[in-house]
């Protein structure tokens, strides 16, 4: 009796198996396909969030809580820095920039140029430009790159500086330029040391100058020879040369000095009708020289034999 029950328990534990593999060969694509099909781990796809990570809730707990984003709307943008391209090849026409823009300070008969020359690594090559009668200026159709631009009036106003930029590929610029006319008076100039010593002669001189432009417009001094300066010293110095003195060739003129006292003193110029004041560098005292060092005696030497 015994035997019966394990044998029917065997035959019913077979078909169980038989069964349960049937059910698995039918429905294998239930299992396989977690692990191979879009739903496995490795083929998931993850959108990117679309949400800044402030806007998150806050939550309930303050550790957790996270801080305010900033307000960056109304920061204004900075220019990123340049970098300008190496080239070797100086050419000003072929391009599509333009610089543009108005001279001021000149006359309503002037005929003024603007300059521009285009610097690079092979060279630099100039353009010039018409001013038109308003005082305007335009130069299309050239290359961007680094200039530098200068106007003038030839022979007549010079540039108030010269302007260095760079001028993007493809781009349109204003600059805006002055010129300015040299002064009809002559130019006066100190020329001496740093300091005057007290009991010495020390030469001083003054220059004069003619201030003038060239025809490329660029502003010159030339020496003016053959004008007679009459100069009047403070106190603190002593005139030894003649109180009027005549420009030489290179359009000086000296005067020897001798300081009477420290101190600093002026010197009133006076040029036909022009008159100029200048300090003169301080007056101090010479250098106490340093006492020579005692050689011993011959008596004091034959001692020290002894």
């Amino acid at each position: 009796m015994y035997w019966d029950w394990c044998l029917a328990l065997k035959y019913i534990g077979a078909l169980g198996l038989l069964t349960a593999v049937g059910w698995m060969w039918s429905n294998a694509d239930i299992v396989t396909t977690h692990y191979t099909d879009d739903r496995a781990i490795q083929a998931l796809q993850l959108e990117p969030l679309t949400f800044s990570a402030a806007t998150i809730p806050p939550s309930g707990d303050e550790v957790f809580q996270l801080a305010p984003a900033p307000e960056t709307g109304s920061v204004p943008l900075g220019a990123l820095a340049l970098v300008e391209e190496s080239t070797t090849d100086p050419k000003i026409r072929g391009g599509s920039s333009e610089l543009g823009g108005t001279v001021r300070g000149m006359a309503a008969d002037d005929v003024g140029e603007v300059l521009l020359t285009r610097i690079t690594d092979g060279g630099q090559s100039n353009l010039s430009v018409v001013v038109s009668s308003d005082g305007t200026w335009q130069a299309s159709g050239i290359r961007g790159g680094r200039y530098r631009v200068r106007a003038y009036v030839p022979s007549v106003r010079a540039s108030n500086g010269s302007a260095v930029l760079f001028l993007p590929h493809s781009q349109t610029r204003r600059l805006d330029l002055d010129v300015t006319t040299p002064p009809e008076e002559l130019l006066l100039d100190l020329v001496a040391g740093e300091e005057l010593r007290l009991g010495s002669q020390d030469v001083v001189a003054l220059t004069v100058a003619q201030q003038s432009v060239d025809a490329d417009g660029r502003s010159i001094l030339s020496p003016v020879p053959g004008v007679a300066l009459q100069a009047t010293f403070s106190a603190v110095v002593s005139n030894l040369s003649a109180s009027q003195v005549v420009t030489d060739g290179g359009g000086a003129a000296r005067f020897w000095l001798q300081c009477t006292t420290t101190g600093r003193a002026t010197i009133t110029v006076l040029l036909g009708e022009q008159n100029a004041l200048f300090t003169l560098p301080p007056c101090v005292e010479m250098p106490s020289p340093e006492p020579a060092e005692a050689e011993p005696t011959q008596s004091g030497t034959e001692n020290a034999d002894g």
